[in-house]
């Protein structure tokens, strides 16, 4: 069996995402797999290397300002969908306090919805 690392829980969330790669100043629009407090896992169109670091704009349904975060890439897997070849996971590099305090309200209010 497959021990677990994670050391927060990870919502299994549709959000949508704007990334900009930092080394490319590229934004292209992407969804979330999952989220935590720790970092977060999107299916994107483009190809991200390991390492690279990239700044989000996460967009949660009950706020009207995105969540600002750069993270760095710790994974890439190909998902067989064209329109969203990617699947790409992220470990935030630099997220404030406030931004982590908003995705777990976030967390909290989905697990308390369903």
């Amino acid at each position: 069996m497959k021990r677990e690392r994670r050391k927060s829980f990870r919502l299994k969330d549709r959000l949508a995402v704007v990334r900009c790669s930092l080394k490319y100043l590229l934004e292209s629009n992407c969804l979330t797999q999952d989220i935590s407090q720790n970092g977060i896992c999107i299916f994107a169109k483009q190809k991200m290397a390991i390492g690279d670091i990239v700044k989000l704009g996460i967009y949660v349904p009950e706020e009207k300002v995105p969540i600002i975060a750069e993270a760095q890439v710790l994974r890439r897997n190909e998902t067989g969908n064209p329109q969203l070849p990617y699947l790409i996971a992220l470990e935030f590099s630099k997220i404030d306090q406030e931004a982590r305090q908003r995705i777990l309200k976030h967390i909290r209010f989905f697990l308390l919805k369903n």
